[in-house]
């Protein structure tokens, strides 16, 4: 019941935003913009999406061969398009790393291992963001140094990610506040902790492997922004090469925080206000996340095709051992 409520404030939260948005903003216009889109461009935007895909299941392949798992990149790939369907489909992200899990442990035999390579790949693309973001902060000019939230999310993830860091080349560091809290006293999870620390093992004795799934994550997340940066070339819309590699990582960062049905509504309310921060009109921004938005959820229905070959039901819950 909690959980049917949550879903729903999201769903208002989004609706709320996406009307005050279409209220404020000249809907002729961006009608115009939409329907005058470069389809050249276009296709380059789907070119890059693509790309980004195949670039993920390899770095999903590379952290499974570090375990010693053979898997076959067409398998992972497909697993990959079957995620992103349920990410933009279901409430939350959650639901595609569910999906990968379930596939993942079938290769690895242990459902913890199985979390344990999803979520450090999840960490490795978020610091992959993080680095894109930092680096577009440091370098871009001042009007980009000022969108809104930059400073505070930047320095926020940096403790973050420094935190993140500290476990994983501190050993026994996770193992002691398991302890502290004495939940190493409950055997499942226990079990379940030590499977998943054999594979944060494994990649803490292959440094080289996490710094190449790490490249790979830049490319994947450099390639995002790179769609979007033919996206705005497809409406025609000025958006400096500089400022989009600092707005998407931000915008994709923000939109993390779980207030709103898959950042709908959320995200479009920020490129509007960072579009009207570089002096672009508002009306640019909101068509450029909606089209840009929109292209991503029709391209993942690809992944609702490969789910239906599987004959498998819609995941519903977290993975469990």
């Amino acid at each position: 019941m909690k959980r049917t409520a949550l879903v729903g404030l999201k769903v208002a939260v989004s609706l709320a935003l996406l009307a005050y948005l279409f209220s404020v903003t000249d809907t002729h216009a961006l009608e115009q913009r939409v329907r005058s889109a470069d389809l050249v461009m276009l296709v380059a935007a789907v070119a890059c999406y693509l790309t980004m895909l195949a670039l993920a299941a390899f770095r999903w392949r590379l952290l499974l061969e570090t375990l010693g798992v053979d898997a076959p990149i067409r398998r992972l790939l497909q697993s990959y398009l079957v995620a992103t369907f349920f990410n933009n489909f279901l409430p939350s992200n959650i639901g595609g790393d569910v999906v990968r899990v379930r596939d993942g442990s079938r290769l690895t035999g242990s459902t913890a291992a199985s979390l344990a390579v999803v979520g450090i790949d999840r960490i490795l693309g978020f610091g992959a963001l993080y680095a894109l973001a930092a680096s577009a902060f440091v370098l871009g000019g001042p009007i980009e140094r000022e969108l809104a939230g930059a400073r505070v999310v930047l320095g926020g993830l940096g403790l973050v990610f420094l935190a993140l860091a500290y476990l994983f080349f501190r050993p026994g560091t996770a193992r002691s506040l398991l302890a502290a809290s004495r939940l190493d006293r409950i055997p499942w999870l226990l079990a379940q902790f030590e499977a998943a620390q054999g594979a944060v093992k494994s990649y803490r004795q292959s440094v080289s492997t996490v710094l190449f799934a790490l490249a790979a994550s830049l490319a994947v997340q450099a390639l995002a922004v790179w769609y979007y940066v033919c996206v705005a070339r497809a409406l025609r819309i000025p958006l400096p090469v500089t400022a989009a590699f600092l707005m998407v990582p931000l915008c994709t960062l923000l939109q993390a925080v779980p207030i709103s049905f898959n950042g709908w509504g959320l995200r479009e309310g920020l490129f509007t206000l960072y579009f009207a921060q570089v002096g672009l009109p508002r009306s640019s921004g909101f068509a450029f996340s909606l089209v840009g938005a929109g292209l991503m959820v029709l391209l993942s229905l690809s992944g609702a095709v490969a789910w239906l070959a599987r004959g498998h039901p819609v995941p519903a819950a977290s993975p469990s051992a």
